[in-house]
């Protein structure tokens, strides 16, 4: 008579890969540890051959997200479990590692953040639920959703993106089993790196779980590098905010333009911490403000900056691109609107940080928050409300250069009602500007030396907005102000 734990059917099994028994592993619970880590390494090696058999599928993937990247959208991923908890982890490592924005990589979890401690197995069911998370994140037609189901088969994942999909969103799917036909039919790129039955038959949080942190690993950190966060192979696009970090971005700097430590030291205070920054200005020859347009005019990768401008100047409006196809001029429009909220937001990180002991101004002799508003008000009134009347009114107007002042008026005003003029003067702009067709954006006007489009004018407008708004929330850890002491 066979012995109980014996499988003579697989048939009778559960028909997923990631479920069925594994042959080799039968006899583990006999094993001595010695021979259940040997069985668990063997086992492990297939993971990486699995892998390798989704190239192609990874490839596709890292363009997709680079691409919606360029376009302001996110990468989203989707999953419940193990996977799930794996989706937030590489979601969480992106800000310090690649200097992102919290939300542009994020993870979603069936049973919601309580179940990245605790199991909620039995949320991984509820189809709607996973639809409405998606709902809840807003996504759209720039984003890219991944989902992430070893076995193939959680409901969840299924009406999440089913619903991307009716939003516009790219959809993928990651996956250890055989996709059914309900999410091919939904038209995903499939990564299905098939390791196999586990050690622990269903145990997924082993060879499944594995691939699927290595899957991740390869998409997030591949469309980083076609977003241009990597020079070299060095991370570039970080700021000092920590002692670790501080020293790795000394260390960065000083590798790359060939300088000790100290010299790196002081150009990385000069740029505010901000490593990316910092060899711009270096291997550019050029100012904070002048690196961070070049930067800016090329999405922020520092390589097509230095091959774009190492050997030429970097113009003032001429350096963003002067014809379509351009980023979305709707997104581009909306972020000129919310100029205003954004330097209230970026004072209230200060102060927050103020409040905690984190900030430190790297410039002692620079502007204040209110300083910044109020040069901008003077920028507003004297640049961006009458060039952009005239130019939308006139053919082929010309404007004077202009010359902000070192004391801007206004500055001993408090810091809301400044922003809130800016709000009240940028609104009628953004108002002419607001579902303009591509033929308004390439008109031409000329200033100074330049012939910029509508278009370009309005992305040198935004690049300034940002960059203020930046400096007032600007932080910077004391360990960088500090003069190197290691006698490195």
């Amino acid at each position: 008579m066979p012995a109980a734990d014996s499988v003579t059917d697989q048939a009778s099994w559960d028909p997923r890969l990631t479920e069925a028994r594994n042959p080799r592993t039968e006899d583990i619970d006999r094993a001595d540890s010695r021979t259940i880590v040997a069985m668990i390494q063997a086992e492990d090696r297939s993971v990486a051959t699995a892998m390798q058999t989704q190239a192609d599928a990874l490839a596709r993937v890292v363009d997709e997200v680079a691409g919606r990247f360029r376009r302001g959208g996110r990468l989203i991923y989707v999953g419940a479990g193990t996977s799930g908890r794996l989706g937030i982890l590489d979601a969480a490592e992106c800000p310090p590692t690649f200097g992102t924005e919290p939300g542009m990589v994020r993870g979603i979890i069936a049973g919601g953040l309580e179940a990245l401690a605790a199991s909620s197995e039995g949320a991984e069911d509820d189809a709607a639920a996973g639809a409405r998370a998606v709902a809840d994140l807003g996504v759209g037609a720039n984003d890219f959703v991944l989902g992430v189901a070893t076995s193939g088969t959680t409901p969840y994942v299924h009406g999440a993106l089913r619903e991307a999909m009716d939003r516009g969103a790219g959809l993928g799917f990651l996956s250890c089993s055989e996709p059914p036909a309900r999410v091919r039919s939904l038209g995903p790129i499939l990564v299905t790196p098939l390791v196999g039955p586990e050690v622990v038959a269903g145990s997924t949080r082993m060879k499944a779980g594995t691939a699927t942190k290595l899957a991740l690993n390869t998409i997030s950190t591949g469309a980083m590098i076609r977003s241009g966060k990597v020079f070299r192979n060095l991370m570039v696009d970080l700021r000092a905010r920590s002692a670790k970090l501080v020293d790795r971005g000394i260390r960065i700097v000083a590798h790359i333009c060939d300088l000790e430590r100290e010299p790196a030291r002081r150009l990385l205070v000069s740029a505010g911490g901000s490593v990316r920054t910092a060899l711009a200005m270096h291997l550019l020859g050029e100012s904070r403000a002048v690196a961070e347009r070049c930067l800016d005019a090329v999405d922020d990768s520092l390589r097509a900056a230095v091959d774009r401008y190492a050997t030429a100047p970097c113009p003032c409006y001429a350096a963003y691109p002067e014809t379509p196809p351009w980023p979305d001029p709707a997104t581009l429009v909306a972020e000129l609107g919310g100029a205003a909220r954004r330097l209230e937001e970026a004072a209230r990180n200060a102060a927050d940080a103020d409040r905690v002991g984190e900030r430190v101004i790297a410039n002692p002799g620079g502007w204040t928050p209110t300083q910044h508003v109020a040069h901008l008000l003077e920028f507003e009134r004297a640049v961006v409300t009458p060039r952009v009347a005239r130019w939308l009114a006139e053919d082929s107007p010309a404007f004077d250069d202009w010359v902000p002042d070192p004391h801007p008026p206004g500055a001993d005003r408090p810091f809301a009602d400044l922003t809130k003029e800016l709000a009240g003067l940028r609104a009628p702009t953004v108002a002419l500007l607001t579902g303009i067709d591509p033929a308004g954006l390439a008109r031409r006007a000329t200033i100074w030396r330049e012939r910029p489009t509508l278009y370009q004018f309005l992305r040198g407008v935004r690049q300034h907005d940002r960059a203020h708004a930046l400096r007032i929330e600007e932080r910077v850890h004391p360990a960088l102000l500090e003069r190197d002491r290691s006698g490195a």
